[in-house]
């Protein structure tokens, strides 16, 4: 969009345009103006400390406990192998691995569990066939099924 001279005639959608653009930059200086000066460098906060050495990236890094808990397993697993009781390792470690995986996860303190005898109050989650659903729909038909509150 070219700019127009002062001797040329605007358009009238282009006048109100610019008057709206005006008025806008005047409400932003006037902001500004009763903001008043920003604030000093030493109560702004400061930047993100940036790691200590070049190693910090790799051992704050997500994987890296995964990897070498991996490494470790299967080193030991090599060595019982070695040894003939490979297969004993592998066995014993299964529970271990499940143990380690229940662990890891946890719920919010608003999540519920689908097993409702986990969540306070027994609360069920939506949608839950229940034995007492099944009886109302076996006594009364489907139609009379509907949500308790």
């Amino acid at each position: 969009m070219s700019d127009l001279s002062d001797n040329e005639e605007i358009p009238p959608h282009l006048a109100r345009y610019r008057e709206y653009k005006r008025k806008q930059e005047l409400r932003k200086q006037k902001k500004t103006a009763l903001s008043g000066p920003p604030p000093p460098a030493a109560q702004q906060p400061a930047p993100p400390e940036t790691p200590t050495s070049s190693m910090d990236r790799y051992i704050n890094h997500p994987l890296t406990t995964p990897l070498l808990k991996l490494t470790l397993w299967l080193s030991l697993l090599l060595f019982f192998a070695h040894h003939e009781f490979g297969s004993v390792f592998f066995l014993v470690s299964i529970p271990v691995f499940v143990w380690q995986s229940m662990e890891e996860y946890r719920r919010g303190p608003r999540e519920l569990s689908a097993y409702s005898v986990f969540n306070r109050n027994m609360e069920q989650l939506d949608g839950t066939f229940t034995s007492e659903q099944w009886e109302r729909e076996l006594r009364y038909g489907a139609a009379a099924v509907r949500k308790q509150e």
